[in-house]
């Protein structure tokens, strides 16, 4: 045998989760997977999550979120967050019920224009300005809005919905100081999207400078007002409305089983190659609940829960999963959360910009607070390493003696190993800093490894290993 004549050292993953790639032509700073880690707030480190706290009290027990909104008002005092379970709006952060009745079952489409918001669910439409709820008049003339009328949204100072493969519009306000529209009154109309492309029905509308995006399950559309009919672009649409996220002036959405895409009106780039066998594990079930929300710096999806085949017969069961692209640096992160998040959304508190989101027991959320998960659930965290090789695939090598592991806050973490693709196991516990793990020889032509533990009192910061004895046979 000989000695690899230095140490080898892991000590980047700045690029973020990238899989299903060939070890021989894999990202030397990617990792293969990674649980409740991100990669953009130290650059080259992993470091754990944020936890999540609940926004006011429980709202109705054992629902799933059906909407989530918040009502922002020229009148900073008239801003409501408004949360939908089984059938009832309600103030999320008082409690206090706003609006009864609905259906209990129907997903609910909010959209605010002209200091009015309007609410659809295809059944009914309701607005909302000035603390309270009307079903017919008002700014937003909702009264007259389309029967079966859902995915409200302003484009070109009108508002629009969707009913089945048809697009309403309203009439341009009526004047700046009387500020109302009308679905009926000259300048309102309606456009038939192309039904023979075999598309499907419309399931969202949303927007890019210039177009208004007609989402179809199985195609993807625009218009600017000016054309006689929108312009079919792709076979490429999506199955949620909610998983349809505005930011930077472009669209990001999902189309299972495809992936997560984004367009600013033209063509649609696929962006979650990174992140595939994650795609891959979502699932079909839950294609029309993927939902999601932005900050501007990160777009989140909720995707459920999943199962990850990492080959050989090997699969992980994940639940309650989101994923979350940073826009900056196109690092995808793997997060897991106590709880199932229905439907996200970004909520205004003072000066503070936060993101929220409904689960399915009744409950509103604020994600990125505190160290651990609402209810004090423990964050559990996984950071797996490449394949390593040590530049001799085809020869035996034995790791000996000792490895160091550098981190931060990790005492009593375990550094997991996996020879040849058989099952993972432990091979020591971390200290903090810089562990230095005694361990048995471990002898194999590739070598993977794992830190995993729990945290509920602070972030967690993983470097990486250091390999300071490997042997290499000779044949």
């Amino acid at each position: 045998m000989a000695r690899l004549q230095q140490t080898v050292r892991w000590r980047d993953v700045s690029a973020g989760n990238i899989q299903k790639v060939s070890s021989d032509i894999t990202i030397p700073n990617s990792v293969p997977f990674s649980l409740n880690l991100l990669f953009d707030k130290v650059l080259g480190e992993a470091v754990s999550r944020e936890g999540t706290n609940i926004v006011g009290t429980q709202l109705s027990a054992g629902n799933p979120c059906l909407g989530l909104f918040q009502h922002l008002d020229t009148t900073v005092a008239s801003n409501v967050l408004m949360a939908a379970f089984n059938g009832t709006i309600y103030n999320a952060v008082t409690g206090a019920v706003s609006l009864s009745g609905l259906s209990a079952t129907a997903s609910i489409e909010f959209a605010t224009f002209l200091n009015t918001t309007i609410m659809m669910n295809g059944a009914t439409s309701q607005s909302f300005a000035s603390g309270s709820w009307v079903s017919g008049g008002g700014n937003l003339d909702v009264g007259n809005a389309p029967a079966g009328g859902k995915f409200p949204i302003e484009f070109k100072d009108r508002m629009y919905c969707a009913v089945t493969d048809r697009i309403y519009y309203t009439s341009t306000p009526s004047s700046p100081s009387a500020g109302t529209v009308s679905w009926t009154a000259s300048g309102s109309g309606s456009l038939q999207a192309e039904q023979e492309d075999g598309g499907g029905t419309i399931q969202a509308l949303n927007k890019v400078p210039g177009y208004l995006m007609l989402y179809k399950q199985r195609s993807l559309k625009r218009w600017n007002f000016d054309s006689s009919f929108p312009e079919d672009l792709v076979n490429i649409g999506t199955q949620s409305h909610k998983s349809v996220v505005r930011a930077r002036g472009k669209n990001y959405f999902f189309y299972g089983p495809n992936g997560f895409y984004e367009t600013n009106g033209g063509y649609p780039k696929r962006i979650s190659r990174p992140i595939q066998r994650i795609v891959d594990g979502i699932a079909s079930s839950f294609y029309a609940s993927v939902n999601g929300w932005s900050d501007n710096e990160n777009v989140y999806w909720s995707i459920g829960d999943i199962t990850v085949n990492f080959d050989r017969g090997y699969t992980e069961t994940h639940n309650n999963v989101v994923v979350r692209l940073t826009v900056d640096t196109e690092q995808w992160a793997v997060l897991k959360y106590a709880h199932e998040f229905r439907a996200m959304h970004q909520y205004s508190s003072d000066n503070d910009t936060l993101i929220v989101g409904g689960d399915t027991n009744g409950q509103v959320l604020q994600l990125n607070t505190g160290n651990s998960d609402y209810n004090g659930n423990a964050i559990t965290y996984i950071l797996q390493s490449p394949e390593f090789d040590f530049g001799y695939r085809e020869r035996r090598k034995t790791i000996s003696e000792k490895i160091y592991v550098h981190s931060d806050g990790t005492r009593g973490a375990e550094l997991q190993a996996r020879l040849d693709y058989g099952d993972w196991k432990s091979i020591g516990t971390l200290g903090d800093i810089v562990s230095e793990v005694f361990i048995q020889p471990l002898t194999a032509y590739v070598f993977e490894f794992r830190i995993t533990d729990s945290t509920t009192g602070e972030q967690i910061k993983l470097r990486g290993l250091d390999f300071v004895t490997v042997e290499v046979y000779e044949n």
